[in-house]
Order: structure tokens, then sequence, then C-alpha cells
């Protein structure tokens, strides 16, 4: 289990923790589909979404990874999750969702996800994200978390980024490496 730093009441559960291990009452997850779909909710239940927000005191949002990253916000009166892949940078759902915080007391975290340092790709996403790529010899890498940190770091968001790779660490989930269907849960409530 990895706490936030920044945000209260936020776990990242990775693939030793499981589901029936956790007492989460009452919470709200996401049928995950790369969408740019952002919702507010105030009760439990599966969403079509890829980015779920809520006022409602003691409903935990899930969103699950395995590569993917696992961003958590807070403006100290809702909270959000959002699942971002690079189809998710692609459609700006990290932008579209915080429309809807007070940008002044906005928090976001970011959990274990894959990094530059693993996240290899071919020429299609060079091109679309040539400024968040890193090339090392013949072999080009996704930064998938760049946008976001440059953007908190421009307005003066805190902010707080894992370290930890899914690619690298066997104690992650991550579909890239293993082709898994397993995913880590990252946890937020008010």
């Amino acid at each position: 289990m990895i706490n936030s730093n920044l945000i209260k009441n936020v776990e990242f559960l990775n693939k030793h923790n499981s589901k029936q291990n956790l007492k989460l009452g009452s919470f709200a997850d996401m049928n995950q589909t790369h969408s740019d779909v952002v919702l507010e909710i105030d009760k439990k239940g599966t969403y079509e979404a890829d980015a779920l927000i809520t006022e409602t005191k003691n409903l935990k949002l899930v969103v699950k990874t395995a590569d993917c990253m696992p961003v958590v916000i807070s403006d100290g009166k809702k909270v959000g999750v959002i699942h971002i892949g690079w189809k998710g940078v692609e459609n700006k759902i990290f932008f579209k969702t915080i429309k809807k915080f007070n940008l002044s007391n906005l928090k976001v975290s970011i959990g274990p996800h894959a990094q530059k340092c693993c996240y290899e790709i071919k020429d299609d996403l060079f091109k679309k994200f040539p400024e968040s790529t890193i090339q090392r010899q013949s072999k080009k890498y996704l930064d998938l978390s760049r946008e976001i940190e440059r953007f908190c770091i421009e307005n003066n968001i805190d902010f707080e980024n894992s370290s930890i790779c899914t690619i690298a660490s066997d104690s992650f989930n991550s579909y890239r490496r293993d082709n898994t269907d397993l995913r880590q849960w990252s946890i937020v409530w008010i």
C-alpha cells in the first residue's frame, strides 16, 4: 500500500492487496475505455467513464490501472479519480476534469504507472507526443505525466508524481510487461 503525502484519504494499492481484503463500504468504480467522459456522481455503482468526481462523504472513488496513470485530485470540497493512458493524454481528460474543481485549492497526485524509463513507443505515438518523448539510442520512450506535471508547476498547483514504474517493478501489475488482466486500485474519498 502506498499512501499519498499530499491528499488526505487516498490509497494506491499494489497487486499484493486484493479487493476481498478491502473494506470499501460504499464505492464507485468505472468501466474504463480510454474515453474523455467525466462524471460527477453522488452514489455507489459502476459508471461508463474514465473520470469520477464526488462531494459525497465516505463515497470511495476507485480507478484501476496496470500501466496507465491513476490520477487522484482534491480541492478540499470535491475529490476525483482519473484513468489516463496515452489516449487520455491525447483527449485531454485531465484538463476536462479539473475544470470542475477550484484550481486555487487543487492538489494532484499521480500513482505508480508506466514511466519514461520503460514505456517504449513506436513512431505513431512519437508523432502524437514529440515533446513528451525521450529518445535513447534508437528507442523512444513516453513520459505520460509530463504534460500534467508541467501544467501543475506552471500554475503553482500542489503536485506529486510517484517514481514507481509499473513495468519495472514486479510489485505492480503491468499490462505491457505481463499482458495481465489484473489491476492496481487507487482509492480516494472525503
